[in-house]
């Protein structure tokens, strides 16, 4: 039995999705704020105390492929639940920290195995639920994340200014657990059996005589060595997941260091925390603009993704030489906009490229990507300030950063675009031959 998509209970995963990236990527975007205490708390260098921060955000990507085998297992629902859970404890335990290790533990490993598992399972159930809306589902979804930017530095710094960052901690640990409510409103798109009709189905249509697995069953869900190399044979994905990964290596470097930048400059924490904030209102403003242009079948959704990352690298590299707070500020909203749109864009990127059949595996392997850079920029840019006394270096490459993972991506497919265009006259780059399965161990293998 077959569901609608774009209507009735799809708008309520949306919701749920709303919240879930109201706290995930609010928190992690917002821990500049915390970061300028912590440095002021343990004494240590930039490059030490930006691994807290780093390791949240990485783990997050990193644990990508195995959260689909936890969705697999267990389904969206339960693995949103169990994912506030962690995080939850991983936030709330941070309280106790007495040293920069007892943080990389619990804010950063546990919270980040938490937050990855609550960001895989919305992304995947809205991306299921939606079609000829999925951008703009898509948008409004991650709208959250936007809303969280807003809202949650300036809430930091009021806790902390009463409760300071232990009592702020474990303020957020409640909110967080909050995350549980609203990801048991991801109710699968098709039941067990549905699953495995649709499974014996396409077998049997490709004439794969193979017994067909039971999607219960944990070895359904690893992941074996052909079906990855299927994936990466998709040249087109392929080089989308290289130019976004060299892109998410700039990705948290503003977010971590433009309050510290500002501090420099003699600005008031109060001012710099709200540099951070704007770049959230900017965000959602990007994806609300932006969404429904993107749903336009003419416009080419990955190449659109491209053009965001170079304007965000080309406003980066700006920022050194930005000396007011007005000027921070102009900066947070060009590149709070156009931010939006290439974190919005990411999943539905995957699915034109490769399908939403494959959404889950695809989505999966870029975070991961993306999770093992992620490490290192935040990282890498207070390195570069400890080794050059300002952040001009740093600011710098991660502008060149963004540019570069931009235009990787553009050249390959407005080339590709341009070739198809002078062969077919129908030829749409957001269309890929698909079907949309709840449970990524059964889907079929076709040829991309």
């Amino acid at each position: 039995m077959a569901r609608q998509k774009d209507t009735g209970w799809a708008w309520v995963c949306v919701l749920g999705s709303f919240y879930i990236h109201f706290i995930v990527f609010g928190l992690m975007q917002s821990f500049g704020v915390i970061y300028v205490e912590l440095l002021d708390q343990f004494k240590s260098s930039r490059g030490e105390t930006a691994w807290i921060g780093s390791l949240l955000s990485g783990l997050l990507l990193l644990l990508g492929p195995l959260d689909v085998i936890v969705l697999g297992l267990l389904g969206t629902r339960a693995t949103a639940v169990l994912g506030a859970v962690l995080a939850c404890v991983g936030c709330s335990v941070s309280f106790l920290a007495n040293s920069l290790l007892f943080l990389y533990l619990s804010y950063g490993v546990l919270q980040g195995l938490g937050f990855s598992l609550l960001f895989v399972s919305a992304t995947v159930i809205v991306n299921q639920y939606f079609d000829k809306r999925r951008s703009l589902a898509n948008a409004l979804g991650s709208l959250g994340g936007g809303v969280g930017t807003l809202a949650l530095p300036p809430l930091l710094q009021m806790m902390m200014s009463v409760y300071t960052w232990r009592g702020a901690l474990l303020i957020t640990g409640g909110l967080v657990l909050n995350c549980a409510v609203f990801g048991a409103l991801f109710r699968p798109f098709y039941t067990r059996q549905e699953l495995r009709d649709m499974a014996t189905e396409s077998r049997t249509s490709d004439g794969d005589k193979q017994e067909t697995r039971k999607s219960c069953s944990a070895a359904a869900f690893c992941f074996k060595v052909k079906s990855i190399l299927s994936t990466f044979t998709n040249i087109r994905y392929t080089i989308f997941v290289v130019g976004s990964v060299v892109g998410a290596l700039a990705y948290l470097i503003p977010f971590n260091h433009l309050p510290d930048l500002a501090n420099g400059l003699n600005i008031p924490e109060k001012k710099s925390t709200w540099l951070i904030s704007t770049i959230g209102i900017s965000s959602m403003v990007g994806r609300l603009l932006f969404a429904r242009i993107s749903d336009i079948p003419c416009v080419n959704r990955v190449a659109f993704l491209a053009s965001a990352s170079i304007l965000c690298g080309a406003a980066t590299m700006t920022c050194p030489k930005l000396l007011s707070f007005q000027t921070l500020m102009a900066y947070s909203v060009f590149f709070g906009t156009f931010l939006g749109v290439w974190l919005y864009l990411q999943a539905v990127a995957v699915a034109d490229t490769i399908g939403v059949n494959k959404l889950s595996e695809g989505f999966g392997y870029l975070i991961c990507f993306q999770g093992i850079v992620v490490f290192l920029g935040s990282p890498m840019a207070g390195w570069l300030y400890d080794l050059t006394g300002n952040y001009g270096m740093s600011f710098y490459v991660a502008g060149g950063l963004f540019i570069l993972g931009g235009a990787i991506i553009l050249l390959y497919d407005v080339t590709r675009t341009c070739f198809r265009s002078e062969h077919s006259d129908s030829y749409s780059p957001n269309t890929v031959g698909e079907h949309v399965y709840d449970n990524p161990a059964v889907v079929s293998e076709e040829r991309l």
